[in-house]
């Protein structure tokens, strides 16, 4: 999805045929870490929301940012403030709970690096959500994108935004 729509709310597929409600404080934050010039380097951090209960859709509604003691460079990024944990704690109290990681690439449409692969395999792995998903963000400055790893099938896969009507709102898909 192009960065000129990153600052609004966004609806992608699920591989079960739920949606995941992409919310705007989500997309907010990360427009401003975006790597659109030379001496920026990448920025990321955890996203946070939950799964409703009635219908299985599930909403992300808030992401930590980079903070003084990550290790960022122009081209990599990792975790290691400690306010990125106070983030996820402060979150759970609300009933938003840990759903996946984001980071900035210096590219104009992100591809996941070798790293990146290596990462989420390992998220997969080791993490749990607050539903069947842990999800991927990479914004690079024209385009950013989302994966999921779905951990019943250890399967990561790209997913896309849902379709829209003429007037520019969703389409509710019949089942």
């Amino acid at each position: 999805m192009e960065i000129a729509q990153i600052n609004k709310y966004c609806k992608m597929d699920l591989p079960n045929g739920k949606v995941v409600d992409v919310l705007n404080p989500v997309l907010d934050e990360i427009v401003h870490w975006i790597q659109d010039q030379p001496s920026k380097s990448e920025g990321g951090g955890y996203i946070t929301g939950y799964q409703h209960s009635e219908t299985g859709n599930v909403s992300l509604e808030a992401v930590s940012h980079p903070y003084a003691f990550d290790y960022r460079n122009r081209v990599r990024f990792s975790i290691r403030d400690p306010r990125h944990y106070i983030f996820l704690k402060k979150a759970r109290r609300r009933k938003s709970y840990y759903m996946g990681v984001w980071h900035t690439h210096p590219e104009s449409v992100p591809e996941p690096s070798e790293t990146d692969w290596d990462d989420w395999q390992q998220t997969l792995k080791y993490d749990r959500t607050g539903c069947q998903y842990v999800f991927f963000i990479i914004a690079g400055y024209k385009a950013w994108r989302m994966w999921v790893g779905d951990f019943a099938t250890c399967k990561i896969v790209e997913i896309f935004e849902s379709k829209k009507d003429l007037a520019g709102l969703y389409i509710k898909e019949s089942v």
